[in-house]
């Protein structure tokens, strides 16, 4: 049974964790007591909802990945929140000896590989959706593939249907998704791609790669995984094919 692979799907108020690990173990403990760190804070320090950087308040993991995400993008720590959940239950995960864990949290992934995988995606009425994916390599450390788009549970105020980074960290895909997103606008699709993208060059230093969709237009900066068709109906964060 070496290379059997458990699937759960946990959801706990706004947390929705799609997993696949080779190890089966629950992690709704886990993502409570993280929920609960974070919910504290916040009632402690309403400024840790907003939308600026904040300093480091606390030794607790989850609330250090989302304060150095957020200042590195220069966004709130809650631009970060589902990414970082995704990246604590990924360490802990690895803690237990996992050598293959995919952790999605609505669209934000932290994943570990000693496989090849393919990764779809979704990216609202885009004829991309659905079609292409991404084929991510074995990653033996931790790696982040997150998105923002003005479609699905990871919201934007931008106009792309999909801004998806790739980095070693998910905490930091996911507050660099919001903030490159957020500068996805303009008159037509063409110039949304292009504002996102040129925004995305001020952040070269986080990540490996950034992917923006907007209608048919498709533009990327930096290293992305390879692209491949799909035939599933699945979108980033549910569809897992193995290799």
């Amino acid at each position: 049974m070496e290379n059997r692979i458990y699937s759960k799907n946990i959801n706990i108020e706004s947390t929705h964790i799609s997993l696949k690990s080779d190890i089966n173990i629950d992690l709704t403990q886990l993502i409570k007591k993280e929920r609960r760190i974070i919910q504290n804070t916040i009632n402690s320090n309403p400024l840790f909802a907003g939308y600026k950087p904040v300093p480091i308040i606390s030794d607790e993991t989850i609330l250090k990945l989302m304060t150095v995400a957020g200042e590195i993008s220069d966004t709130g720590p809650m631009s970060s929140v589902a990414g970082s959940i995704s990246e604590v239950c990924l360490n802990y995960l690895i803690s237990k000896g996992s050598r293959f864990s995919i952790v999605e949290n609505g669209g934000d992934i932290a994943l570990k590989t000693n496989r090849k995988v393919v990764i779809g995606v979704y990216a609202g009425d885009s004829s991309f959706s659905y079609n292409i994916g991404f084929k991510i390599k074995p990653r033996p450390h931790g790696y982040g593939i997150c998105t923002s788009s003005s479609a699905g549970p990871s919201k934007s105020f931008g106009k792309t249907d999909a801004t998806i980074v790739f980095s070693r960290q998910s905490s930091i895909s996911d507050s660099l998704a919001t903030c490159i997103g957020n500068y996805g606008v303009g008159d037509c699709d063409d110039d949304i791609v292009h504002n996102a993208l040129t925004h995305a060059e001020d952040y070269h230093d986080y990540y490996d790669g950034v992917m923006v969709i907007k209608g048919e237009i498709l533009g990327k900066t930096g290293h992305i995984p390879s692209l491949v068709k799909t035939s599933s109906k699945s979108y980033l964060g549910e569809l897992f094919e193995i290799e």
